[in-house]
């Protein structure tokens, strides 16, 4: 492949805009300034890629990642009133067709992922999956047996005509709870919680089927590694 179909297929612009890349020496391939915008490359080859003063791991296949949304973020990539979400991604992501799986509210935060892969997103959002999504709710009251009693037998959302359940409901502390679903419904734990007598004062998705933030820095973005996206039955992370 030459080297500027080669830049523009990890997201560096328009052709016009890689040839230019590499007109103005601002690529290095190995620690050696590219010179012919022609020349062949392979993915295989290149052991270190610099573009304009950045590092850049060549992706091969489908990107598939994970964000840690810190508050403030819209989950858009034409936000009205808050920054997007995908400013928080290497903009070349943004050239690739990067996309959230779902979405998360603006003050909520916690596990959010992206990728390329339609079939990943379905995979993950059909309400027919019943993939779990697990939350830390702090609340506005103390949590009560009651609270906890309702969210597990099913309560009815407003303009909804069958009760909606938790799959599971763990007590943290007085007024906070880990709480998990496995529905998708339009703002689902925060109405499931006004239902049922209390009010959602800070939300935060600590995982999603078998994914989970761990030590992911709020703000930080990592890809998902090949044990990772085996459990969901997809190939391997880009390498």
């Amino acid at each position: 492949m030459e080297l500027y179909r080669f830049l523009q297929q990890q997201g560096f612009g328009s052709r016009k805009e890689c040839r230019q890349l590499v007109e103005y020496g601002l690529v290095e391939i190995d620690g050696e300034p590219a010179e012919d915008y022609r020349q062949p490359v392979a993915i295989a080859d290149i052991g270190e890629l610099v573009v304009d003063g950045e590092p850049w791991t060549p992706l091969t296949g489908h990107v598939y990642l994970m964000l840690n949304k810190p508050d403030g973020y819209e989950t858009s990539h034409k936000p009205m009133h808050n920054p997007s979400v995908y400013s928080l991604l290497p903009w070349q992501f943004g050239n690739l067709g990067v996309s959230a799986v779902g979405r998360l509210d603006v003050d909520t935060t916690g596990l959010l992922l992206f990728t390329t892969d339609g079939q990943f997103v379905h995979a993950l959002t059909s309400p027919k999956r019943h993939v779990p999504k697990c939350y830390e709710v702090t609340l506005k009251h103390p949590v009560t047996d009651d609270l906890v009693k309702h969210l597990l037998a099913g309560v009815f959302l407003k303009d909804d005509n069958e009760k909606v359940a938790a799959d599971s409901v763990a007590v943290v502390d007085e007024i906070t709870i880990h709480m998990t679903i496995t529905q998708g419904k339009y703002h689902q734990v925060k109405r499931m919680l006004a239902a049922a007598g209390n009010r959602v004062m800070e939300l935060h998705r600590l995982s999603m089927g078998a994914l989970s933030l761990e030590a992911l820095d709020e703000g930080q973005w990592r890809f998902l590694s090949e044990t990772e996206l085996q459990a969901f039955g997809f190939g391997a992370k880009p390498e």
